[in-house]
């Protein structure tokens, strides 16, 4: 394991047990997979009033009901592993789940792992540091964990078998790593979120630098006051449902000063308090190194995300498959930034038919790097004026280390053709 492990905050892991047949969230494949009949515990014949005292271990990995045998769970035979690697790296353990908190604590007691600090078996739930199961959206869990033990968010990896459980990255900045295909927490998904997060915590700024870094304008951005107080003030993502966010929930910026006005003129139209801003990165050489893509506008591959129509956990597959499609199709990783073009929308300050370039940049992403600077209505106006494309995005296809993908390209091979 790399050594950047060890200085890493904690590890969590959802641990639903089903204690009702309405329990948010369903089935679990992280820790263990329930297998029921009825999706209830302790509902058999003589059963025992408290819920967790029908459980019965019969063997290291498998708990049953005591009350209705065709009730029961499995852990999942890398975990005991998986733990014990955690805390053998210095790391802390947490659990996050939105289920009976007693069911969860006992079936964590019944399974073990060895405790790296004196060689001997222990449950698990006696090595867990925060046992945050509680029927509230997980983002509460982590902002309280965070709280508690003055972590930074990036020092923070979530694995989750629920796509729609990646609000906690979205929101809060936390390293999100799912579980696919109902296999579980297995030894290479844990590799997998394991270097995943090193990636995300690379994304932090020295907070005593030898050599300052370099402050520069990377773009522009038309934003109500939730938004720009939400970057620039809290550091948070925001998931909002009241938009349409093709490309998932982050912020999108333009190189065009023109257009963001556009969308700052359509929130003062809806009476919200809004702004062009000037979009400034607080270490330009780091921002220039991350993985960025360059994506088609039109790719079955990366449908569109249609979030004000579909259920949260299909936002949050959407935003997942997205992920996995850009690292398997052109090799670039998350975190990374997104650029994609858009076709002009009606009365915007483009020919009919014109495409504008959009910039999308993920919560980890802006909350490290980004400052928002609101310019007056004057400032915005001489822009609009003299030179509505500071930095044209295409023409730092080299310098900003973007992919431009070969579908990108194909869709406007002229305006490609005159990028630097």
């Amino acid at each position: 394991m790399s050594p950047d492990y060890q200085a890493a905050a904690l590890l969590t892991f959802e641990s639903l047990v089903q204690s009702t047949s309405s329990s948010p969230g369903g089935f679990n494949w992280t820790l263990w997979q329930n297998v029921t009949t009825n999706g209830v515990w302790g509902k058999g014949p003589g059963a025992a009033p408290k819920l967790e005292d029908n459980m019965n271990r019969v063997d290291p990995f498998t708990i049953v009901d005591s009350s209705n045998n065709q009730v029961s769970i499995k852990v999942f035979g890398d975990v005991s592993r998986i733990v014990n690697d955690v805390l053998k790296n210095g790391a802390q353990l947490a659990i996050v789940a939105r289920t009976n908190k007693a069911l969860s604590d006992r079936a964590l007691y019944y399974f073990n792992t060895i405790n790296p600090a004196d060689g001997k078996e222990w449950s698990i739930i006696h090595l867990v540091k925060y046992d945050e199961v509680v029927d509230e959206p997980k983002t509460n869990s982590f902002r309280r964990i965070i709280g508690w033990s003055q972590s930074d968010p990036l020092d923070m990896l979530h694995f989750d078998d629920e796509a729609f459980n990646n609000c906690v990255r979205i929101e809060t900045a936390v390293a999100f790593k799912m579980c696919l295909n109902q296999q579980g927490l297995t030894w290479d998904v844990y590799q997998e979120g394991i270097s995943h997060w090193l990636r995300v915590r690379k994304l932090t700024i020295p907070s005593n630098p030898t050599v300052p870094p370099e402050r520069r304008i990377i773009g522009y951005s038309g934003l109500n006051r939730t938004w720009i107080d939400r970057i620039n003030i809290v550091r948070e993502g925001i998931v909002d449902t009241t938009g349409p966010y093709r490309w998932g929930y982050c912020f999108y910026i333009t190189d065009d000063v023109g257009v963001s006005k556009f969308y700052s003129d359509w929130e003062r139209g809806a009476g919200k308090e809004s702004y062009v801003n000037a979009v400034w990165v607080r270490d330009y050489a780091l921002w220039a190194s991350l993985n960025k893509i360059w994506i088609p506008e039109n790719s079955g591959e990366l449908p569109q995300m249609s979030n004000m129509n579909w259920t949260a956990e299909a936002t949050g597959q959407n935003q997942e498959a997205r992920d996995r499609t850009i690292e398997s199709k052109w090799g670039v990783k998350t975190p990374y930034v997104m650029f994609s073009r858009h076709y002009s929308l009606p009365n915007m300050p483009l020919p009919p038919n014109q495409r504008f370039t959009e910039m999308m940049v993920y919560t980890q992403v802006h909350r490290e790097l980004i400052d928002l600077v609101s310019l007056t209505d004057d400032e915005t106006a001489k822009l609009v004026a003299t030179n509505r494309t500071p930095v044209p995005f295409h023409h730092q296809i080299r310098e900003w280390n973007i992919t431009l993908s070969p579908e990108a390209r194909a869709e406007e091979p002229v305006f490609f053709n005159a990028s630097v």
